[in-house]
């Protein structure tokens, strides 16, 4: 009995070392989603101070106070403020650019009357100074609510610092109003040292934080987590046909279906678009079903441009369609489609912003992620369904889309073989 497993043992591990290609991808796979990830994922988390969340600030208060504010932001570590671009002070309209194009996910815009409403404090605002967060909406709420909510506390404090003096004011005035100057500096300072853990009492604040979006994007409300994440499984999900016809394909080669095609009067090229419209068309009708499952459950808005959406699809459908003939034209055992085409779909997925969002990825990876067929697809599902956006918007995504699909395909069928 122990010789009969052995045997089987020996014969098995043969069979699985006779395959290099095979062997390395199974090795190869998990180290390099590793190293992915983790690449991807050192923005995510505040404490990595080699990869912090980059705020942009615009400083239109003609105080200091909208400065310390952000000064104590930086201190805290996880956030790099930038308040300038291009040696000039940043302001709404570069901000807002900046955010459109996915370069950064943020803008805090502090404005002119903000270190006048914080001095005055809540009884002496007549109406409240309105800090916007510019948000692109496809950022994550985990992103997103940290800062906010580190924001509120630090100007609730910078307040409650900026009233100090006027209260010491008063109440040397009241009790001894022979103190000198320098003395009432001195009193000063020892009350806004006493004072600076003092938090809010629940009070009105004279600062408001409003959340918006940048100019063009015309959304309702910011999404929930269901339409952020919904567009980035979608375009997970459309990829993975990649296999599907990496493994037909393998079948038909191996039944000796396209060697009896061969003699057929077709080109090569024809013979392969054929075979690969049923999987484009399966595509469409899982990226349907997704799509019309999510509204359904979840009430996730199916955005205003239904053209747009479809021209999303379609161009995300061929890209696949060109990778998975690709993928074919390279892989010639059914170990290697199974390793090649996971290590591909992983890793395209991580770097095209299907797992982490490429907004919290160092800069030269969010780069590298425009290489990424599912980044152009990510971003085109995005404008429809969370920034709002029509069809003219998504054309260029779209058009990205149909160059990967076209270099795919011929490529692959210039690698591939039929036999």
């Amino acid at each position: 009995m122990t010789r009969r497993i052995l045997a089987l043992v020996r014969k098995d591990l043969q069979l699985f070392f006779r395959d290099p290609r095979g062997l390395m991808l199974v090795f190869l796979m998990p180290f390099m989603f590793i190293v992915i990830m983790s690449l991807a994922m050192r923005g995510a988390y505040g404490g990595d101070d080699d990869a912090p969340i980059r705020v942009l600030a615009v400083v239109e208060d003609q105080g200091g106070r909208a400065a310390g504010v952000l000064s104590d932001l930086e201190t805290l570590g996880g956030f790099a403020v930038e308040t300038t671009r291009d040696g000039r002070p940043l302001d709404r309209a570069a901000a807002a650019e900046l955010i459109a194009d996915g370069e950064r996910p943020l803008a805090v815009i502090f404005p002119p009357g903000f270190s006048q409403a914080l001095e005055a404090g809540p009884a002496g605002s007549a109406a409240q100074a309105v800090v916007e967060v510019m948000i692109d909406p496809a950022s994550p709420v985990q992103l997103v609510q940290p800062l906010v909510g580190t924001l509120q506390g630090m100007i609730e404090r910078s307040m409650y610092l900026a009233m100090v003096p006027r209260g010491v004011d008063l109440m040397i005035d009241w009790v001894a109003p022979q103190t000198t100057a320098a003395r009432r500096a001195e009193l000063r300072s020892i009350s806004q040292q006493a004072t600076a853990g003092v938090s809010g009492d629940g009070g009105a604040s004279p600062v408001r934080l409003e959340r918006v979006a940048p100019p063009g994007m015309t959304v309702e409300k910011m999404p929930d987590s269901f339409q952020q994440n919904i567009p980035g499984y979608t375009v997970f999900g459309i990829f993975w046909i990649v296999s599907l016809i990496a493994h037909s394909i393998h079948d038909e080669r191996r039944q000796g279906t396209f060697r009896r095609l061969l003699v057929a009067p077709l080109g090569r090229g024809t013979m392969l678009v054929g075979k690969l419209i049923p999987f484009f068309l399966v595509n469409l009708l899982q990226a349907a079903v997704m799509l019309g499952a999510a509204g359904a459950i979840f009430g996730v808005g199916l955005g205003r441009s239904p053209a747009g959406l479809l021209v999303v699809a379609v161009a995300a459908a061929a890209a696949s369609s060109g990778l998975g003939v690709l993928v074919s034209a390279f892989a010639r055992t059914e170990a290697q489609i199974g390793g090649l085409t996971t290590m591909l779909l992983l890793a395209l997925s991580a770097v095209g912003g299907c797992f982490v969002p490429r907004v919290i990825m160092p800069d030269w990876l969010r780069t590298v992620g425009l290489a990424s067929p599912h980044a152009w697809a990510l971003d085109g599902f995005q404008d429809i369904l969370v920034r709002g956006q029509g069809l003219v918007d998504v054309l260029p995504r779209a058009g990205g889309l149909l160059a990967f699909a076209a270099v795919f395909f011929l490529v692959g069928v210039w690698r591939f073989r039929f036999e």
